[in-house]
């Protein structure tokens, strides 16, 4: 499915004063037809809205615009189920920020509470915000592609198993003084899971310390390239967790990355990756081979 290529075929309002023909993500959303195949775009307008958003396995070709991630929010703090859920292939969002502050109402202990859970093949999300403190992003599975984002958290705040493409993204560790925290947690499977996460520019800081990754299953593969590191990464950078003895399976790679933490000389397992592996995980040929990203109603610039 190619959702129809470049074309919006409808347009839906949402602005919670009332002014648009929803009130609600969720409903403007819910009134989707499933088994949609031509794109809709649902527009939010700026504001705060307070829900949970879930985009269903039946309602693909949705495309979510708000007004900019700093001024249209999506926010729970109600518990720590994610504030915005996307199962279904061939989803963009642009502009718009997802929040859980579960943890940070009153004096409640840190538990993980996503922002967002992405489930769907062919997803993008392009200038838009994740803010949470542990397990922020689930970058569950499919391919993503995400551009111009600002993540934050403190622990495992970009997990899961997704195949996975981050440019320009700003992340934010907010870890403060505590023991150093973790950026990623990827899950890749075996050596023919073909997920990963791919760090290409953008920048890393914030506060305390942070690690680059942990590995959440045996073959954890993260990729950071022509990145920023600010002096909050931690000289190991990477951590096996539950894996020990398994260390020689991660694909744990820095390339041409700048800035005070990115000296290598006491990293943990990096891999030197020759030019050819290093194609692998350009952005053409880690999750766009087949052009989709070409064929889509936004442009990135």
């Amino acid at each position: 499915m190619d959702c129809g290529g470049r074309e919006i075929t409808n347009t839906i309002l949402v602005d919670r004063y009332g002014k648009g023909e929803f009130k609600t993500v969720q409903a403007a959303i819910d009134s989707i037809k499933d088994n949609n195949d031509r794109w809709v775009k649902v527009h939010i307008n700026a504001g705060i809205y307070v829900e949970k958003v879930e985009i269903s396995l039946y309602k693909s070709c949705v495309f979510l615009e708000g007004d900019g991630k700093d001024v249209t929010t999506i926010t729970n703090d109600k518990d720590t189920a994610a504030t915005f859920t996307s199962s279904p292939s061939n989803v963009i969002v642009h502009g718009i920020t997802f929040k859980n502050s579960f943890n940070l109402v009153g004096q409640r202990p840190m538990l993980p509470a996503k922002a967002a859970s992405i489930y769907g093949d062919k997803s993008v999300f392009y200038k838009c915000g994740f803010m949470g403190l542990q397990d922020t992003l689930f970058d569950a599975m499919g391919r993503h592609y995400f551009k111009d984002c600002y993540i934050q958290g403190e622990v495992d705040f970009i997990y899961g198993g997704g195949q996975s493409y981050y440019e320009d993204c700003a992340i934010h560790a907010t870890q403060g003084k505590s023991p150093p925290g973790f950026i990623t947690a990827q899950a890749r499977e075996s050596e023919n899971d073909t997920s990963g996460f791919v760090f290409r520019k953008g920048f890393v800081y914030g506060s305390g310390h942070i690690n680059l990754g942990r590995a959440y299953r045996n073959y954890s593969r993260v990729i950071f390239q022509e990145t920023y590191l600010s002096s909050v990464v931690t000289p190991e950078g990477w951590n096996s967790w539950n894996y020990k003895g398994h260390e020689y399976k991660f694909t744990y790679a820095e390339v041409n990355c700048t800035g005070p933490g990115a000296n290598t000389s006491k990293r943990l397992w990096e891999k030197k990756l020759t030019s050819s592996e290093l194609n692998e995980f350009s952005l053409s040929s880690f999750i766009n081979k087949d052009g989709w990203l070409s064929n889509l109603p936004i442009s990135f610039s």
